[in-house]
């Protein structure tokens, strides 16, 4: 019986490996302190519910050893409960990856239910590819806050030298994270602490970042500033901020 025992049991399935799972907030916190994404694998739907009756092709497919080799380029999410689920609003066809920013907006969503291990792998490559780093597009002259379209934008001027501090800042300006939002922003460097804008800014030292809102009342257009250790992660409280505010003046009919 032993030997019986022993037989079925080296016979028997084994997943020899699974992703390190973490919650889903947890997730999106390490995310916004890397290059990472938070990828989602979700089973049920947003309601709760599913339209196929299991995942079993898709759960190997994410244990397979070439899947496994890649799982430290993500923070994994097991959205097997509603609650996960409805917040990632994951689709009821059965298994999916669903991959979000730090900000927890979705860049896409992969169906895996199928395919097996071709499948998921695809879609890690398709999604690391929606999530790159841009160069800044830096302004040659300042902008005029009062005119189209530096009006309806963030404005940030960088107080740069082009030393290691300042390169540092340079690659948090190009971070996928707030690469998203360049299309809302215009960037305008200023190497010389000396200039009539550095004295205007009242900016004494580099890397400084200034963040300006034409919008707001006068005296008011300065947001936010940083100095010194500046990251992708602190560079989004201004830009999180100012979108905020643009999209309460959009329902205000501003």
């Amino acid at each position: 019986m032993t030997r019986l025992i022993l037989v079925l049991a080296a016979t028997a399935p084994v997943a020899l490996f699974a992703p390190p799972w973490v919650k889903f907030d947890d997730a999106r916190s390490m995310a916004a302190s890397t290059d990472k994404l938070v990828a989602v694998y979700a089973t049920i739907g947003a309601n709760g519910t599913r339209d196929v009756d299991n995942s079993e092709t898709a759960n190997e497919a994410l244990a397979c050893k070439a899947v496994a080799a890649r799982y430290g380029e993500f923070f994994w999410v097991n959205a097997a409960d509603p609650a996960t689920a409805k917040r990632v609003d994951a689709p009821s066809n059965g298994a999916n990856l669903i991959f979000v920013d730090p900000d927890g907006v979705s860049l896409g969503v992969w169906n895996v239910q199928s395919g097996g291990e071709k499948a998921v792998l695809a879609a890690l490559d398709e999604a690391k590819a929606k999530y790159r780093p841009k160069p800044v597009s830096w302004c040659a002259a300042e902008p005029e806050p009062v005119t189209d379209p530096f009006k309806r934008r963030l404005i940030v001027y960088a107080f740069l030298d082009g030393k290691e501090a300042s390169q540092k800042v340079e690659k948090a300006l190009e971070h996928a994270w707030v690469a998203k939002d360049h299309g809302r922003m215009a960037f305008h460097r200023v190497e010389d602490l000396a200039s009539p804008i550095a004295k205007r800014f009242k900016v004494t030292s580099v890397p400084t970042l200034i963040f300006y809102d034409p919008s707001m009342k006068e005296g008011k257009e300065v947001i936010d500033r940083r100095s010194s250790e500046i990251t992708a992660r602190i560079v989004r409280i201004p830009v999180s901020k100012f979108l905020d505010k643009v999209r309460k003046d959009l329902i205000a009919g501003k």
